[in-house]
């Protein structure tokens, strides 16, 4: 598996964002305990699927470098009505019951088709982020076949209600960032 260094640079290089930013994002998630934390060398932390799903909520769902935390906590955790279901070998796998779970099942299986993501012709996947109001988004299609699964918040433990904001941002990638990322993890975990 990619070391947290190895993945930093991959989402900086992929969404744009300085690496500065990116390495804050990393580092913030870490003393958190949202990220796998390891020594140096050899014993450096080797990143998970969930860790790198983490570390892009933080990097598109923060406004600032200092909301991090309090991003993958909200955002990863939102719920779906319906998970996602993926197949494997002619037996159902579900996957998806939150957000956060859903970003690393696609993260996991997206690279074992390079051509689903290097090709939008073959497929897509756009992920949306929504705030201030955590919500997000997975739409998906691959040939006939489609779906759109929309994560929100179901039973907050802050009974105060969010007050309304008129204002509104949306952070977007695509099956691009999903596939590389995917596949630096997939690929450091291969045997050398």
């Amino acid at each position: 598996m990619a070391t947290p260094k190895e993945l930093v640079a991959k989402v900086a290089e992929l969404t744009g964002v300085p690496e500065g930013t990116v390495v804050q994002h990393d580092r913030n998630l870490s003393v958190a305990g949202l990220r796998t934390v390891g020594g140096r060398g050899r014993a450096a932390a080797q990143v998970t699927y969930q860790d790198a799903a983490n570390l892009l909520i933080a990097v598109a769902g923060s406004r600032n470098v200092k909301d991090s935390v309090k991003t993958v906590q909200e955002y990863a955790e939102l719920k779906a009505r319906d998970p996602m279901v993926f197949d494997d070998d002619g037996r159902d796998v579900i996957r998806g019951r939150t957000f956060g779970d859903a970003l690393a099942a696609l993260l996991e299986a997206l690279p074992a088709d390079r051509d689903s993501y290097a090709n939008p012709e073959h497929g897509s996947v756009d992920v949306s982020i929504y705030g201030p109001r955590p919500v997000a988004r997975i739409e998906w299609k691959v040939g006939d076949r489609s779906d759109t699964l929309d994560y929100r918040e179901v039973g907050r433990r802050d009974p105060t209600p969010r007050p309304f904001a008129d204002l509104q941002f949306i952070a977007r990638f695509s099956q691009v960032t999903i596939g590389h990322v995917g596949e630096l993890v997939a690929d450091k975990s291969k045997p050398g």
